[in-house]
Parts: structure tokens; C-alpha cells; sequence
């Protein structure tokens, strides 16, 4: 189940306690289902430093002598309702639409939980893991990393071709890329690029959208040298 159909069911179990005879306890084994589900959807989807999250929690009620009382319950489906708008506003983010398919599948929903230098990295790791694949299947060599972008997309023997490399103009092309693909393993791919730094949102986009640049490049490379993969 998605975040927002997840929240959606969360804001319906919500509803169905306002609408119980009497105040549901905290030893309501309805309540009890739905305080167990909230926590458990707020941790794992990375919620819990949000500010609905703070007045949900102030809200909810902990003690067995307690009782949710009318107010605190609408209070926490105005909360739930906002959560929604948070979710949604994460899942169609418009610069998805531009970004790589491959990109998009390892990428989105480390993006969506604000783990942006996890989705960096899995960006990067996903064009080292594809095009290590295409080398292995046409050459049969291992190789990893810058070295393995290197022998891939060499200007002088490359195993794919990005342009055509009867021009010098094409050849430089093609080194260019080589060095984009091999700058790139180095320093966004490996996890030490990012010790001590906080990746921001803006920063994870851009980054993003130069993997899926070099993604489609695999593309048009896999076409030009007309291998299957």
C-alpha cells in the first residue's frame, strides 16, 4: 500500500472511532489498532519531525485512564488531512517527469522520505550497476567504478558509443562523456562524497537530473552500438 493510501485508511479508522458510542478508551481495541498503525506509518514514512506529527502526538492518548474526547479527535484528522497535503505534494513532484525511468524506481521514494543523499546514491549506483551489465555481456571484463566508466566509453576502443567516432568532433564528444561518467562515480556515486555534508533538496534535484542524463546516454549508447541488453 502507497503513503497516501495508507494515510487515507489511517484517516478512516479515525473517523470510525468519532463515530463510537462514548469516548474510546486507550484500552479500545479499535483505538489501540489505530495509535499502533499512526506510529508506525510516521517513523517509516519519516514523519515524525514534521509539525502535524508533534500535535498528533500531543493529542493521542497513552494511559489507561484516559479517554479521546471530541476536540483532540478532530484535532488529529485536521493533522492527518495536512499530513496528506505533505504526502501528495512529494508524490507528484512535477521534475519526475523528466527524470529517467531507472533513476525514477530507485530513486523516488528515498526522495519522498527526505533521504535525499540515500536517493543520490542510488541514482548512481543504479548506472554503475547497468552499465557494468552491458560491459560484462559484450567484453566479459569486471570492473567497477571510474575505471569501469573509462573502459566502457573510451574514445580510442569503447564498448558503447555514444556518437559517431569517425570525426574528431565525435571522439571528443565521446571522451567527454567518458569523463562525465567517470567524474560522476567518484565524486556523487561514492557514500564518502557525502560524509559530512547535508544534501539539500534543491541540490539532491539537480544531482538527479544529471544521473538521468547519463541514463538516457546508456540509452542512446545501447542504440549506436546496437547490442541487446
Amino acid at each position: 500500500m502507497d503513503a497516501v493510501k495508507e494515510l487515507d485508511s489511517l484517516i478512516e479508522m479515525m473517523r470510525d472511532l468519532l463515530e463510537m458510542p462514548g469516548n474510546p478508551g486507550y484500552k479500545t481495541p479499535e483505538y489501540r489498532e489505530f495509535h499502533e498503525k499512526l506510529t508506525h506509518f510516521i517513523f517509516r514514512n519519516h514523519l515524525d519531525e514534521t509539525e502535524e506529527w508533534n500535535v498528533i502526538h500531543q493529542n493521542l492518548i497513552y494511559k489507561s485512564t484516559q479517554y479521546m474526547v471530541t476536540k483532540e479527535a478532530d484535532t488529529i484528522l485536521l493533522c492527518l488531512e495536512s499530513l496528506k497535503c505533505v504526502l501528495l505534494k512529494k508524490t507528484y513532484e512535477p521534475f519526475w517527469q523528466y527524470i529517467h525511468p531507472n533513476i525514477y524506481s530507485v530513486a523516488k521514494d528515498r526522495f519522498a522520505g527526505e533521504l535525499y543523499a540515500d536517493s543520490i546514491e542510488a541514482a548512481f549506483k543504479e548506472i554503475n550497476s547497468r552499465v557494468k551489465r552491458l560491459v560484462r555481456k559484450c567484453r566479459s571484463i569486471e570492473s567497477d567504478g571510474a575505471d569501469l566508466m573509462r573502459k566502457c566509453f573510451s574514445e580510442n576502443n569503447p564498448i558503447l558509443t555514444i556518437t559517431d567516432m569517425d570525426t574528431e568532433s565525435g571522439r571528443n564528444v565521446q571522451k567527454g562523456y567518458m569523463e562525465m561518467f567517470a567524474g560522476a562515480m567518484i565524486g556523487i556515486r561514492n557514500p564518502k562524497a557525502h560524509a559530512n555534508q547535508r544534501i539539500t533538496r534543491e541540490d539532491a534535484v539537480r544531482k538527479l537530473h544529471f544521473a538521468s542524463l547519463l541514463m538516457y546516454k546508456v540509452d542512446q549508447a545501447i542504440y549506436n552500438t546496437g547490442i541487446i541488453e
